[in-house]
């Protein structure tokens, strides 16, 4: 047989064998009789759903911890019209010291003198939203799902559990998206809000970036994402908890190692208010944590 032809067949049978795991993987009896068949239906219901503009206009005020391999740091943070802004309040559970209380006042200081601070700000916090929902809208795509069951679990109560594993034929429309051509991992998506709970995944093999020359990330590497509907507010969803653990290469040179641990937690509504105004307000809460030595979330 010819080369060309004898290449041909086998590519024709390897593409065969493709389409017949990806339709076992699609074609399953749902854990529930309400839910579609084929389980991206679901995870494309739940990402558009995670898409949609929230109606919930409210800004909230909210803690944020970050476990670091060296240390802990708990910071109090505003949402405002003109983004985010937060002040480090604890390092591994006790208050700043008086000479790092006043360097969080004049980082806060320079925000409100310095208007190109603030844009620069926006711009970062713009940038994380964009290539967060471009990561959120690839994964009904990205993956092959396969349900796994349901199970109950506060605060979300029951959820629909999936295993996923990377498309062979996902093309990533985006840099940030190539990180999921060798992950697998689990999927739990809320049967009442038809949200994404939670997400875990592994990367099973390295993945490269520009054929390597960009960069890569090792075989390994880690990620979980964790949301839950706000106690004040249980159809407004906000981040609980997230683990970010790789390490790779950037331009062959560069070493990347990202361990990060992030928990947020105390999610309270606040009014619509000023940069100043939740600088202000930041100051406050940091008097109230130095005075009662740890604790100031009343």
């Amino acid at each position: 047989m010819p080369t060309l032809i004898r290449e041909a067949a086998f590519g024709f049978k390897t593409a065969a064998i493709v389409l017949w795991a990806a339709c076992a993987w699609a074609t399953q009896v749902p854990p529930k009789p309400n839910l579609p068949a084929n389980p991206v239906v679901l995870v494309r219901q739940a990402v558009n759903n995670e898409l949609k503009s929230d109606t919930d206009n409210t800004h909230y005020t909210f803690r944020l911890t970050r476990k670091r391999p060296d240390r802990t740091e708990t910071r109090e943070m505003i949402e405002t019209d003109h983004g985010v802004i937060g002040r480090l309040l604890l390092v591994d559970g006790k208050p700043l010291s008086p000479a790092d209380r006043e360097k969080e006042d004049k980082r806060l200081q320079r925000l409100l003198i310095d208007p190109q601070q603030l844009v620069q700000k926006q711009k970062s916090q713009k940038d994380d939203d964009r290539r967060t929902r471009n990561m959120v809208a690839a994964l009904p795509d990205a993956f092959l799902y396969e349900y796994t069951g349901t199970e109950y679990q506060e605060p979300w109560g029951e959820l629909v559990t999936l295993r996923f594993k990377s498309n062979p034929n996902f093309d990533p429309p985006h840099r940030e998206t190539m990180v999921y051509r060798g992950m697998e991992g689990t999927m739990a998506i809320s049967v009442s809000a038809y949200r994404i709970a939670k997400i875990e995944a592994r990367l099973v093999r390295d993945v490269n970036f520009g054929w390597g020359i960009l960069g890569h990330l090792d075989q390994g590497g880690r990620f979980i994402v964790e949301q839950k509907p706000v106690a004040s507010n249980p159809t407004h969803w906000e981040p609980a908890h997230m683990v970010l653990n790789f390490t790779g290469k950037a331009l062959l040179f560069k070493t990347i190692k990202i361990n990060d641990d992030e928990t947020t937690s105390g999610y309270r509504p606040v009014p619509d208010m000023t940069v100043a105004q939740a600088v202000e307000l930041l100051k406050k809460r940091d008097g109230e944590v130095a005075q009662n030595g740890g604790d100031g979330t009343k």
